[in-house]
């Protein structure tokens, strides 16, 4: 085993391809309110809380939850999370670093619900140590379903590297001490993430576990 013992993925850009159905149910949104967004930036808003992006357009945290609520009804019921696709090499190497005693987590801003729906569909949920992710008035940033994690595990954070690919993820594990691998195949800024707590810049899912195996 190498340094870390806990590793915590973030879902959106680093588990699984959510653009379709998150960009189709973000559209329909700005669509109600009349808002007219470039698509170009769509990307950038997968990952952080979608009520945080609502809230910037619409000048109020209320207006911003009143949105996403708009956003998971439709994004439930009209089959948009269905067009989730997991990356390729995600569910071999999540077999096989529990299969050497790695303690795979998941510390995200997707629903938490959504989250443990969608690691069970992949076929992930067994190899899962544990899951932290978004509950609206409870936690709603990445420190903050991070933070949970580390403490209901009791992990130490020597132990503990965050695995994702915003800037998001790298802040939130900055925020606590934490190193991060960020995984250069899902949706962040990449040439303007320079944060000191990047450890290694992974181009797929192999190359972080042989990272994490070093």
């Amino acid at each position: 085993m190498g340094k870390y013992k806990y590793l915590f993925y973030d879902f959106d850009g680093t588990i699984a391809n959510t653009y379709e159905g998150v960009a189709e149910a973000m559209e329909m949104v700005f669509n109600a309110y009349n808002l007219n967004v470039d698509k170009a930036l769509y990307p950038k808003y997968i990952g952080p809380p979608i009520n945080e992006t609502f809230a910037s357009y619409l000048g109020s945290k209320e207006k911003g939850y009143e949105a996403a609520y708009l956003f998971r009804q439709y994004y439930n019921d009209n089959g948009c999370i269905d067009k989730t696709v997991a990356y390729d090499g995600i569910k071999e190497t999540f077999k096989s670093l529990y299969e050497k005693g790695y303690k795979v987590c998941i510390a995200s801003c997707k629903k938490h619900e959504e989250a443990i729906m969608l690691l069970k569909r992949f076929g992930l949920y067994d190899y899962i140590e544990f899951v932290s992710g978004l509950c609206y008035n409870v936690r709603e940033t990445k420190r903050a379903v991070l933070e949970y994690a580390v403490q209901e595990l009791k992990a130490d954070i020597k132990d503990c590297v965050m695995i994702g690919d915003t800037r998001f993820d790298v802040e939130g594990a900055e925020e606590l001490g934490m190193d991060c691998i960020l995984c250069l195949w899902g949706f962040g800024d990449y040439p303007n993430i320079k944060n000191k707590n990047v450890v290694y810049r992974a181009k797929d899912p192999y190359d972080a576990e042989k990272y994490i195996e070093e």
